[in-house]
């Protein structure tokens, strides 16, 4: 399997590899569903295995002992589906782990997959990680929110910047996923190879992005109650709702920039609201009904 887009990315890592200059930290920065996560494991693969990066098989494999993976676990609560912080108990665990050397590998690397879900108090003692190294570790944060992440952590990491793919995405990805499936559903994928891909492999995937598309055009012709009704059934599951704000975010922003700006005031107030909200709905413990039904009411 090759990587799609950001080459410069890609092409960072390979020379880095090849220099034997490796970091001891790295932070992965990008939009969700780029392939910093899939470039973070076949890295990781390399670093243990002294190899050159290779995409064929970028999972863990057999190198589970020193590769340690962190990510935020799913939770459901009085119905709610939500997705948790990185706890500090959990960071903990990952430093114990890098303390020890490696067991079958020449490197121990740890992958901390949206690292912006560590919270303060986890992130201050992610710090003591960076702060104490083990020579033989390497750790890779992974983020689409890196503002979230404290400074003093992001100073000790090499930067490695990852963005939308564009057009080409579409001819790259026909060979994985298949030309008519990638020129049908290539622009729904907003510029998201790794998105794409979910999609083609997943049939549920595909309804969901879908479906968003569809209840996007429906909202505006809803009545009030509707709209309330429709806000209480997105709100048991918190990330899927968040997911189905980001389409909607990026049909107001494609549809402004077709139509060459002629409602960009209304457009740009539309997308102002649902930003809001989907930063509440992540960062906040506000009740996610409410702040759905208030964001239906105005769009």
């Amino acid at each position: 399997m090759n990587f799609v887009g950001n080459k410069k990315a890609v092409s960072f890592i390979e020379k880095t590899l090849e220099r034997g200059a490796t970091s001891q930290a790295y932070l992965f920065s990008g939009p969700e569903s780029v392939g910093k996560f899939f470039l973070a494991q076949a890295f990781a693969k390399s670093l243990i295995n002294e190899g050159s990066l290779r995409f064929e098989d970028s999972g863990a494999g057999g190198l589970v002992v020193d590769l340690v993976v962190i990510k935020p676990e799913i939770e459901e609560r009085k119905g709610v589906i939500k997705e948790r912080d990185i706890t500090i108990e959990r960071v903990r665990e990952a430093r114990k782990d890098l303390a020890l050397f490696p067991h079958s590998g020449k490197r121990k690397v740890l992958i901390v997959d949206n690292a912006h879900k560590m919270n303060i108090t986890s992130q201050n003692a992610f710090l003591k990680i960076l702060e104490e190294p083990n020579s033989t570790s390497v750790i890779i944060l992974v983020t689409h929110e890196d503002s979230k992440i404290l400074p003093t952590i992001k100073s000790r990491c090499q930067k490695v910047n990852f963005g939308l793919v564009g057009r080409e995405m579409e001819m790259e990805m026909g060979s994985l996923v298949g030309e008519d499936f990638a020129g049908k559903y290539g622009a729904l994928a907003m510029g998201r190879p790794g998105l794409l891909f979910e999609m083609a492999r997943e049939k549920e995937r595909l309804e969901y992005h879908v479906g968003s598309y569809e209840q996007f055009r429906k909202v505006f012709s809803m009545d009030l109650n509707q709209r309330l009704s429709f806000a209480e059934k997105m709100s048991k599951d918190v990330n899927a709702a968040i997911g189905t704000l980001n389409v909607w975010n990026w049909i107001l922003r494609k549809e402004g920039l077709e139509d060459g700006g002629r409602e960009l005031g209304e457009t740009y107030l539309k997308i102002s609201a649902i930003e809001d909200s989907m930063a509440t709905l992540k960062s906040t413990n506000a009740n996610p009904r409410l702040v759905l039904e208030n964001l239906l009411i105005s769009i």
